[in-house]
């Protein structure tokens, strides 16, 4: 209590209900009779979904503070999940507040129930009695788990019993409480030249009414060929033609006892149960009296003035609502929440809200989901500036606390929250409830959409940080990529001071890093490059730049004040380093071992060039240390050095390619729905698939891999496609070298009949011109066009206007985007709009470099259509039939649809 005045809060759910907002009212004027002040915690859901919404919106009940209540009226029967409001009664029974629940039952609390079984059987008995009827139909609410619909079915039972009418189940329906479950019901029961029953008796009135309106329908009258009866007393049922029979509440009487069960609760009684009774009410439906209220007229009036009113209102949120898509920092949300917002109402903003949107701030180690000290932003209709420091305690839980106390009014309090994620409250003070009900309900979902956009801006804006980060950065080792490399090595020349350094520029290549992959696998080759990575860095602390410009090679830049110290830095920092790399070969107990092999070039002072001009040079010098060395290893740098471009000719000559073959799975069923064809070499010739691009890249020969992949592949298609097993296969394509006019004709001519088995990835690393999208569509067999691929979607190169322009079937999502998604909001959020894009496209989505089951779970999640990678199956010289059936069985079990 506070001076003379009782604090009792309220909980319960959908206050904007009809018959909850008639009893809300009546206990907010009665209540202020007896001194006693109302604070409402609502929620507008009634947590039926029990999924993350419901977990947002469930938030409001957090915010009571015991300390300040008297009692704690529950409304038990608002919430579809009574687990829900029997939380809310034990937090308040182990703070001490006694609990008035309304139309609920649980130990040691005040009840308040209705006796509404004597009314809605004396509605049935006088339909029986009265009106001489025999057959009758009941339309049960639940089928499981309702209590109400058992009560409601004995009473009916009871009656006929009673009436000497005997009772049978298959005479019982289940509507669920809905009008469509009804409306087919009430079909069935006339459908086909079925007779009707004498009546339908209907557990609540919004299942009466959609019986009345179905066999309305099918031409028959009610009450001339059918009875129907509800429960509920709704207003819509006193207005509806025929006015129904039904049972009403006696909303006074209810508000009445409640406020004498919250002072006797407060004034130390002990808990005890009330009752209140329905009234049967009889009316046209069962064809007894005629309509007697007042004129139509003045009813339709109101009517119109509140559908004006509702109308005004809806004009004036979309007008908020534009304006709010166009949210892009802190003080436009404020602007418009302010504008938005109901005259004598506040949004009450954690103040880590910014932080936490941005995903800045660790999540809370405790549950507490609003913060200590809330900003305050008023509406601006009410007459008070709110100051950008305005506070508000949250215990206090009501702005103006004081001044609150002193009017007539009620606080009515309700979460704002995006999905799970609770970003404060908003608080309506307010003597006008029926007024309010349905723009509280507006505003807040108007709120709740700018709360969205800002939170979708500001995660936005730090993925586009993180991605802009990530086209620099190697996702394996952390390290700054070739790109990451470049771009400092650019700003670095443009310091005039860099140019009077001398620079030494150090690769250090892997070559075995293709021989780990292929046999050992991912993880072990990645392990492997992040083992050198650090050696690196423990060998090179200070004026350097070390990143990682190729998946099996580093390039380590050091700048030197003093040239005649080169010698020693270098010789300690590869003495360091190759020191590191023969301790972990001779302890790890690998069955493999780690080489390096490591070549250098210096440049002096005055120097100019690239940074890959210089790390060819120092290429040359570490192929060159391996010949010296006579190791007799197969060549693996990147340089495309004239031994490189002799052995590229024999490969070329020779067509001494193979291929492997990566399943590419549905992630509904876990069935193969294709395969990635992806190239490989003969080992004698000693070169991996991208050195093979590298040196056609260099020498201009891009053409006769691409006529070769082509040409290749669907030649090993066509001599054995029975082990496809019917299957499409994908083919990458280079951009800006696809097939001439002639050698198109050619492929045609060779293997025109398995045209429309490929899919043709692109990338836009290049661009793909007109007149090379349209020679390949001209590739779709008897399909028509052919079908493309987007390769490597989000990595930086795609976007929306390209998108469009290719028109593929698929996207393929990049193993980026998908490496530990399970981890990061930002990634699953970018993977959820394309797949959204992709849908209202037409387009399939494919999530690849799937290696673990998170991951797996993850996408399907998301909703992706098509999985590949190490996960779900390697690639292979053969196509295998199927992936591993505990794969496939993992995949169909964390498929809902499945």
């Amino acid at each position: 209590m506070i001076g003379n005045k009782k604090i009792v809060g309220v909980c319960l759910t959908k206050i904007h209900d009809a018959t909850r907002s008639d009893y809300v009212n009546r206990l907010h004027h009665l209540a202020q009779k007896a001194d006693i002040k109302l604070i409402f915690f609502n929620s507008f859901v009634d947590f039926y979904n029990n999924d993350a919404f419901d977990e947002g919106a469930r938030s409001v009940y957090s915010l009571i503070n015991y300390e300040l209540l008297d009692a704690l009226v529950v409304v038990y029967d608002s919430f579809y999940n009574r687990n829900v409001a029997s939380g809310i009664v034990r937090n308040a029974r182990m703070n001490d507040i006694p609990v008035i629940l309304v139309n609920g039952e649980e130990d040691g609390c005040w009840s308040i129930l209705a006796d509404y079984e004597t009314a809605f059987k004396n509605v049935m008995r006088h339909v029986i009695a009265e009106h001489n009827v025999t057959d009758t139909v009941f339309i049960a609410g639940n089928r499981d788990n309702d209590p109400d619909s058992v009560i409601r079915i004995s009473c009916y039972r009871e009656v006929l019993e009673e009436s000497g009418i005997p009772y049978d189940e298959e005479r019982v329906f289940y509507g669920g409480y809905w009008d469509d479950p009804a409306r087919l019901i009430a079909y069935d029961l006339v459908s086909n030249g079925k007779k009707p029953p004498q009546a339908i008796f209907c557990a609540n009135d919004y299942m009466a009414l959609a019986v009345c309106k179905e066999l309305a329908l099918h031409g028959y009258s009610v009450p001339e060929d059918v009875i129907v009866t509800g429960f509920d007393g709704v207003p819509e049922a006193e207005h509806f033609a025929p006015t129904l029979t039904t049972c009403c509440m006696d909303m006074e009487a209810l508000a009445e006892l409640t406020v004498q069960a919250v002072a006797a609760a407060c004034g130390g009684e002990q808990p005890c149960g009330l009752q209140y009774s329905y009234a049967a009410n009889i009316s046209e439906s069962c064809g007894c009296r005629k309509y007697t209220q007042d004129d139509f007229r003045d009813i339709a009036s109101d009517l119109f003035h509140t559908i004006h009113e509702m109308e005004e209102h809806e004009d004036f949120e979309y007008n908020w609502i534009d304006r709010m898509l166009e949210i892009s920092d802190m003080n436009e949300l404020s602007a418009t929440l302010s504008g938005c917002m109901l005259e004598n109402s506040y949004v009450c903003l954690n103040s880590d809200f910014v932080s936490s949107a941005m995903e800045l701030s660790r999540e809370k180690e405790n549950t507490q989901l609003f913060s200590d000290e809330m900003m305050l932003i008023s509406s601006v209709y009410s007459g008070v500036e709110t100051r950008r420091e305005a506070k508000i305690a949250r215990t206090s839980m009501v702005p103006d606390l004081e001044g609150w106390l002193k009017d007539d009014s009620s606080y009515i309090l309700s979460s704002i929250y995006v999905g799970g994620k609770v970003c404060g409250y908003y608080a309506v003070r307010t003597n006008n409830i029926p007024y309010c009900k349905h723009k509280i309900k507006r505003v807040l979902k108007t709120i709740n959409i700018a709360f969205n956009v800002a939170i979708n801006h500001f995660s936005q804006m730090k993925l586009r940080q993180s991605m802009e980060r990530a086209a620099f950065t190697n996702v394996v080792t952390g390290m700054p990529n070739l790109k990451g490399a470049v771009k400092w090595f650019e700003e670095f020349t443009a310091q005039p001071e860099s140019h009077s350094k001398t620079i030494s520029v150090s690769v250090y290549g892997l070559p075995k890093y293709n021989y780990l992959l292929e046999n050992y696998g991912v993880d072990i080759a990645e392990d492997a490059m992040r083992f050198v990575s650090e050696a690196l860095k423990l060998a090179n602390q200070t004026d350097c730049y070390i990143a990682q410009c190729a998946d099996d090679e580093f390039v380590v830049v050091n700048y030197y004040e003093d040239p005649t110290t080169i010698s020693d830095v270098i010789y300690k920092a590869t003495t360091t380093f190759f020191g590191i790399i023969e301790g972990y070969n001779s302890t790890s107990g690998k069955e493999y071992f780690v080489e390096v092999n490591c070549g250098c070039t210096v440049v002096n002072s005055g120097w100019e060039g690239s940074l890959e001009g210089f790390i060819k040079f120092a290429n040359s010098e570490m192929y060159m240390n391996r010949l010296k060395q006579g190791s007799g290893e197969v060549i693996k740098e990147n340089i495309a050095s004239k031994e490189h471009y002799q052995l590229f000719e024999v490969l070329i000559a020779k067509n001494m390619f193979s291929y492997h073959f990566q399943p590419i799975v549905s992630a509904k069923t876990g069935e193969i729905y294709a395969y990635e064809a992806l190239m490989r070499t003969d080992p004698s010739i000693g070169m991996n698939p991208l050195q093979v691009l590298s040196t056609a890249k260099e020498y201009h020969r891009l053409y006769d891999i691409e006529k070769a992949t082509l040409f290749n592949i669907m030649a090993r298609y066509a001599e054995d496609r029975d082990s496809f097993g019917g299957h499409m296969v994908f083919i990458n394509t280079i951009p800006g070298h696809f097939l001439n006019d002639d050698d198109i004709n050619v492929l045609t001519e060779r293997y025109g009949e398995y045209l429309d088995s490929f899919v043709y990835e692109l990338t836009e690393q290049d661009t793909v011109s007109d007149d090379e999208l349209n020679a390949m569509r001209r590739l779709g067999g008897n399909s028509g066009a052919s079908q493309i691929a987007i390769d490597d979607y989000g990595t930086g190169h795609s976007n929306i206007v390209n998108l469009m322009r290719y028109a593929p079937q698929i996207i393929k999502i990049d193993r980026f985007l998908i490496t530990d998604i399970h981890k990061d909001q930002n990634k699953q959020m970018f993977v959820r709009s394309t797949i959204e894009f992709a849908r209202l496209n037409g387009i399939k989505v494919l999530a690849e470099g799937v290696e673990t089951s998170n991951e797996l779970r993850m996408v399907i999640d998301l909703g992706v259509d098509l999985v590949q990678g190490y996960y779900t199956a390697r690639p292979a010289p053969q196509p295998i039939p199927a992936i591993p059936d505990d794969i496939r069985k993992e995949i169909q079990e964390a498929n809902p649809l499945y």
